[in-house]
């Protein structure tokens, strides 16, 4: 749950989906939201899957770390009857001209020097959680959206990601995907995976089939929330009683 004003644009939408931050910095207005994301960071990947150790915490109990710095960060809230609801994050690290990405300290085997550019991206920090599947399998949907469409506005790049390799078969159910290295642990995420890169075009052509016009809308509305769903009746007037 988070303290938020994020639907007052919108009060009866049942999620708002959208920019939260960038380069470390939240936009305008977002900061508890910002706040937010960064809790259901470390519960997922600290309390949850233990693919972070908790000595790497901040002294606040968050699991911001200097990629934050360099990253587009993005978030989808639920419009509950409880109140808002942070479901799914995600972030962009970019590579920039100066620091490599992670995939290439973790797996250095995999790039040839000077192969990428500074505007290469790194998938980072996925995160979908919903009691529902249904509903979850909905907010994965946006997150990948959000990127696609932050992509295409900046003109980026090579992307590439990190992931377990239990994941490597679900992802290919959502976006495309190439496998550019073999497994190896990797001590940071204290666990297997293994290095992939994203076909930007494809993934695009794939989440516009099934979902279309998601991309073509966050372009058209970034950096503001956009707003999707309508909520029940009955739990709206519950929430403003």
């Amino acid at each position: 749950m988070v303290d938020s004003q994020v639907f007052s644009r919108d009060p009866t939408a049942r999620l708002a989906c959208g920019l939260l931050a960038v380069n470390g910095t939240a936009l305008p207005g977002l900061d508890a939201e910002y706040a937010a994301h960064f809790q259901l960071r470390r519960k997922v990947y600290v309390d949850q899957t233990g693919q972070l150790a908790e000595s790497e915490l901040q002294d606040d109990g968050t699991d911001r770390d200097a990629d934050d710095a360099r990253s587009v960060t993005f978030g989808v809230f639920e419009n509950h009857r409880d109140g808002v609801r942070v479901l799914g994050v995600s972030r962009l690290i970019l590579r920039g001209e100066d620091r490599p990405l992670p995939i290439e300290e973790f797996c250095p085997d995999v790039f040839s020097p000077g192969e990428l550019t500074a505007r290469c991206v790194e998938v980072s920090r996925v995160i979908a959680r919903h009691e529902s599947a249904p509903m979850q399998d909905v907010v994965q949907w946006h997150l990948f959206a959000l990127m696609l469409a932050y992509i295409a506005n900046h003109g980026l790049e090579r992307t590439f990601a990190i992931i377990e390799p239990w994941l490597e078969r679900h992802l290919k159910g959502v976006i495309a995907i190439d496998r550019i290295g073999e497994p190896r642990y990797v001590e940071h995420y204290l666990d297997v995976n293994l290095p992939i890169e994203i076909d930007i075009p494809a993934s695009a052509e794939r989440v516009d089939d099934r979902n279309s016009g998601f991309i073509d809308r966050y372009r058209a509305t970034e950096p503001a929330m956009s707003y999707f769903g309508t909520v029940s009746r009955g739990s709206y007037r519950e929430r403003a009683a």
